[in-house]
């Protein structure tokens, strides 16, 4: 079940889905969200439900699409540890990312669960030079 809820969650977050119903199945209310260091995000940041829901639509601007492929999964109790590719291709010229070019990342991601949905998530991602 828990493998069932995190690949839902990522197939939302492919498709950009801004359906908030479809979230609130998978997310707890109290879900914290941390993102360590990499390439793109320079600092230890912490999001909450309305954090990632305001963050949903920022993909999209940049990304004409993106794929999170779960290599492998490891559960145990209320945790699953996911190793997952993360494939992309850019929709615009911003910054140091152009239009079209792709972009590869290897995800660790950590999905602690409470009463059966996504409580808290910790992600080390590792991001190829672009």
């Amino acid at each position: 079940m828990k493998l069932e809820t995190v690949r839902r969650f990522f197939e939302l977050c492919e498709s950009f889905s801004l359906s908030e119903p479809d979230y609130k199945t998978l997310l707890h209310p109290e879900i914290e969200q941390t993102e360590f260091p990499n390439l793109i995000t320079p600092n230890v940041t912490v999001s909450n439900y309305e954090t990632l829901m305001q963050r949903i639509p920022n993909g999209k601007k940049l990304l004409k699409e993106q794929k999170f492929d779960i290599r492998k999964s490891y559960e145990s109790g209320d945790t699953l540890i996911t190793e997952v590719v993360w494939t992309a291709v850019v929709g615009a010229d911003l910054g140091a990312f152009k239009d079209g070019q792709q972009l590869k990342a290897y995800f660790c991601c950590i999905f602690d669960f409470k009463d059966g949905k996504i409580y808290r998530q910790r992600n080390y991602d590792c991001f190829e030079r672009f």
